[in-house]
């Protein structure tokens, strides 16, 4: 197959979805944090109890919700604050993959890239990552590959162009 060939509106939910899976692929959020902010709250709010305030378990306390409101920040708000926010993802998506370019289209894009701009590929059971940096990626629902062959192709096409193994996540 020569090129694949997408064409997909984002909805929120699955914005809002793949946007909390890379945060956990990232390990911008990862399960130990939330364990230690779990654990940390009851112990700050028992030790304030149990220290008749002295500032230090203010402190403690002060830290603990602090964690826990930077934690409902970035994975309930920010993600639909970030979706609703920026018109770039209310937009119909044309995307064309072929072996030596990707072209995206929208009403306000028109852009010709070359694979190099990628270093990796990340999937999940409905999207693919294309990885540029740190924080910055390209979204492909799976949905919109037209069949489990058009799928196959893009993940061949991608695989030798980025020179890496697609990563499970």
């Amino acid at each position: 197959m020569d090129t694949v060939e997408l064409v997909f509106e984002y909805t929120q939910a699955e914005y809002i979805k793949a946007e909390r899976q890379y945060l956990f692929a990232s390990k911008t959020i990862t399960k130990t944090s939330i364990v230690v902010i779990a654990l940390y709250l009851p112990f700050s709010i028992y030790y304030l109890l149990s220290s008749s305030c002295s500032v230090l378990s203010i402190i403690a306390l002060a830290v603990a919700l602090l964690g826990l409101l930077m934690g409902w920040g970035i994975y309930f708000w920010l993600p639909a604050y970030k979706f609703q926010q920026t018109a770039k993802y209310h937009e119909e998506y044309h995307v064309t993959f072929s072996q030596d370019r990707i072209i995206f289209q929208t009403p306000t894009i028109d852009s010709d890239l070359k694979w190099d701009i990628y270093s990796e590929i990340w999937s999940s059971d409905d999207f693919y990552f294309l990885i540029q940096a740190p924080r910055i990626y390209s979204l492909m629902p799976k949905r919109a590959f037209a069949s489990p062959a058009v799928r196959q192709a893009f993940e061949e096409m991608a695989i030798s162009n980025l020179k890496c193994s697609i990563r499970v996540l």
